[in-house]
């Protein structure tokens, strides 16, 4: 009798032991996986927020890249239209000179025929055709003069020049150069030397168109 009681003495020990070793192995397994879990979560959290930075610094890149271009874009826009704003003033001052050319041209043309017609016409008495022939003259030597001044205020450096030389005096314009009192009192020589026209009688000036 006192066998049997021993035996189940030691079976019930055997099975508290065995159910103590199952738990901790339960307990053990458990916090493997909830340690595993919280390893993961980590991770996933961790992966997620470098890839809102990533995704922060490549937004931040791109504006500011873009404006970048921008600023880049506005001022190659700005050159541009200095540019042709520069080329169209050109355009406009040389045809403001070919015009006025023109327009000269034209009219001592127009004034030489009417002398001619006066030299030629039998009705004129002999002093209108001597006047005639003396202003006819006066035309064509000015008209002379006025290239050549032209030519030689062109080479000191300017783009274009238009001279005009009427009753003993002489305008100047020019444009496509530096015009300053140095260049001005250059000119000035150069149509007192050319067509003997004194200092206070010559007028020069810069085509602002």
């Amino acid at each position: 009798m006192t066998f049997g009681k021993r035996q189940l003495v030691i079976a019930s020990l055997v099975v508290a032991l065995g159910a103590a070793v199952y738990l901790n192995w339960q307990f053990s397994d458990s916090g493997k996986i909830e340690t595993t879990a919280s390893e993961a979560s980590s991770s996933k959290q961790l992966g997620q927020t470098t890839y809102v930075n990533t995704e922060l610094k490549t937004t931040e890149y791109s504006s500011s890249q873009s404006s970048k271009d921008k600023a880049q874009e506005s001022s190659g826009e700005k050159t541009k239209k200095t540019q042709q704003s520069k080329e169209a003033n050109a355009d406009a001052s040389g045809s403001f000179f070919s015009d006025e050319k023109e327009k000269r041209n034209k009219s001592n043309e127009q004034t030489i025929e009417t002398l001619t017609d006066i030299i030629e016409s039998a009705s004129s008495d002999e002093a209108a055709k001597k006047e005639a022939v003396g202003k006819a003259k006066e035309i064509a030597e000015n008209i002379k003069l006025q290239t050549d001044i032209e030519n030689e205020v062109i080479s000191k450096g300017f783009k274009d020049a238009y001279v005009v030389i009427n009753n003993g005096s002489c305008s100047v314009t020019v444009y496509g150069g530096k015009l300053d009192d140095s260049s001005a009192i250059i000119i000035k020589d150069i149509v007192n030397r050319q067509a003997e026209i004194e200092f206070p009688k010559i007028t020069v000036a810069s085509s602002g168109k």
